[in-house]
């Protein structure tokens, strides 16, 4: 079974990808076992109008590989511009369109979710992008905008799939957000009419639960991918099912934000942590006292002293 790590916005960057990676590389004995990691979203448009905004969304080492970058906006040329500066400047391994993301900062600029509304016109995109780079090009989607969407959200992504070398299809319409059941026979009807050269990766929320169920891992055995978002941000082991000892997830936690400090500055990461730290630390005896403190740090020193006497 192939895995992906889901791109996260502000979740999925230059550090926490080389912990998971870190992760999978030390426990994975499986040889049919692959890692699949993607970037943070990259705005075309902060590409092309201020790209020290999105740079470091671009940062990734060579031990991160396979990677894939995945890109957002609406408009196709500032789409087409930056698709092709990471194809021919980046060492990537592929270039992903969002077509899924539901936040509304994305869908008021037409992008993310937005993009299945005019699903023609979103085609057109898709097709313009692949033929304009020399990288295997995909895109991540959902199965619709409501219930009543499926049927044309399904001739779409099979449409889509002449285009793309890999699809990625969160099982939920946009109007299920992240609630609800997902859909996955929805996803492995479309593994039997998407074009065969087409990889297709099902989205949902796999947890330690679903991983665990025999049935479920039968089912997805006839997908190629299997993608694991919000269950990894507290948890780099799932992807290999390991349970780690408090010690060793202690001294994943203190290289995780050695790293982040590392990429960008101090003082923002002890802060944009917090989100990590909050859920690193979820199965701790007294989590909520710890987590208050961590809430108040703001250097290194500091977060470090609290961690290691936990």
């Amino acid at each position: 079974m192939y895995y992906s790590l889901a791109p996260m916005d502000w979740i999925t960057d230059i550090a926490y990808r080389q912990i998971v990676k870190e992760v999978f590389e030390k426990y994975n004995d499986d040889k049919n076992k692959e890692l699949l990691l993607f970037t943070e979203f990259v705005s075309a448009d902060g590409f092309v109008h201020n790209f020290d905004w999105v740079k470091n969304h671009l940062l990734f080492e060579g031990n991160e590989h396979p990677i894939i970058c995945q890109i957002f906006w609406s408009n196709l040329q500032k789409l087409l511009y930056t698709a092709k500066e990471i194809d021919e400047k980046y060492n990537f391994d592929g270039i992903d369109l969002n077509v899924w993301c539901p936040a509304p900062k994305i869908m008021r600029q037409w992008a993310g979710s937005a993009l299945m509304i005019d699903k023609e016109n979103t085609l057109k995109m898709i097709k313009i992008l692949s033929d304009s780079i020399s990288k295997p090009f995909s895109i991540k989607t959902r199965a619709g905008i409501n219930s009543s969407d499926k049927e044309k959200q399904f001739k779409f992504i099979v449409r889509a799939s002449e285009f793309c070398d890999l699809i990625s299809v969160h099982a939920r319409t946009l109007n299920q957000w992240h609630s609800g059941e997902a859909d996955l026979d929805y996803v492995l009807k479309l593994k039997k009419r998407i074009n065969p050269n087409c990889k297709l990766i099902f989205n949902w929320w796999v947890n330690e639960e679903t991983l665990s169920d025999k049935n479920f891992l039968e089912k997805v055995s006839n997908l190629d991918w299997i993608m694991i978002g919000q269950a990894a941000i507290w948890n780099p082991w799932i992807f290999v099912w390991i349970n780690p000892s408090w010690n060793e997830k202690r001294e994943v936690i203190w290289k995780h934000i050695n790293l982040s400090v590392k990429y960008k500055w101090e003082r923002r990461w002890v802060v944009e942590f917090r989100k990590f730290i909050w859920t690193y630390i979820k199965w701790v005896k007294n989590a909520s006292k710890y987590r208050m403190e961590f809430m108040k740090v703001d250097n290194l020193e500091d977060f470090k002293n609290i961690l290691f006497n936990i």
